[in-house]
């Protein structure tokens, strides 16, 4: 019985598929000091600069509540999320479609991404052009 299951587990070892090789978290980014007294246990700071620091945006379709829980405001049509920014930040954001200027409305995205920003899909269009990208670069500046 013993030869049996260790034949078996020989046979279903060199069939299964190899393990995935991990994501490499990204390189987190020192600065001093944090943006809003920003949380660093997310794995990266955004940098506090006199000019524009860079970084990698993408969009997400819902409609979040505010970080305080409240609902966003109707009149509020582009918005970001940022875990390192201070709620209600404004936040300039240029990308190869154009610019914008939102205010940071909710958390995200998650570190291990390597994204700085998650857009609503008005703010997204406005920095990308449209939305088939996905994730673009972006240059963003505390507005």
């Amino acid at each position: 019985m013993t030869n049996l299951v260790a034949i078996i587990t020989t046979a279903v070892m060199s069939i299964a598929a190899p393990a995935k090789p991990p994501i490499p978290k990204p390189d987190p980014v020192a600065s001093s000091p944090t943006p809003g007294g920003a949380v660093t246990e997310a794995g990266r700071a955004l940098p506090v600069s006199s000019g524009p620091s860079q970084g990698l945006a993408s969009w997400y379709p819902m409609r979040p509540a505010t970080c305080d829980g409240a609902p966003v405001p109707s009149w509020v049509k582009a918005w970001t999320a940022s875990l390192t920014l201070r709620c209600g930040t404004l936040v300039r954001l240029s990308g190869p479609g154009g610019s914008i200027t939102v205010p940071v409305e909710d958390r995200g995205p998650q570190a291990w991404t390597g994204r700085l920003f998650d857009l609503n899909p008005e703010a997204f269009r406005a920095v990308a052009g449209n939305l088939w990208c996905g994730v673009v670069p972006v240059t963003w500046a505390l507005g």
